[in-house]
């Protein structure tokens, strides 16, 4: 799976890494996996896209990711989740990810797209 996902119960954190050429396939073992558990129901989340291929991902399939996010019940609204990108597509994913949950009409998590790991742990830890 191209989202290897590592929990660290004790600092209620997900750190989810990005790997390989990105498909809708691999989001939608990672909403099973991950956000699908009440398990992980106060955790923020590290979220890292730096080292996947976003070439042919389809930004449109963000809308069924942002979709089936907001009908969970197993993802606590007040937690955060810091993406960590590059310049270009990844940033361009990131913001139009937050566009499509920003139409939902349901209260969400809050996001936000980082260039570095510290920044992204900084802003996870407020």
């Amino acid at each position: 799976m191209p989202i290897i996902n590592t929990i660290d119960k004790d600092k209620k954190l997900i750190y989810s890494k990005c790997t390989g050429k990105m498909t809708p396939e691999d989001f939608d073992l990672y909403i099973n996996n991950v956000w699908s558990t009440k398990e992980h129901y106060d955790f923020n989340e590290l979220f890292d896209t730096v080292d996947a291929d976003w070439d042919d991902f389809n930004f449109g399939y963000l809308l069924t990711v942002a979709e089936n996010a907001a009908k969970l019940e197993t993802i606590n609204p007040n937690t955060k989740l810091a993406w960590i990108v590059l310049e270009g597509k990844q940033k361009e994913l990131t913001d139009f990810y937050k566009a499509a949950k920003s139409v939902k009409p349901v209260k969400s998590r809050e996001l936000e797209a980082f260039y570095s790991r510290e920044e992204a742990l900084n802003w996870l830890k407020k």
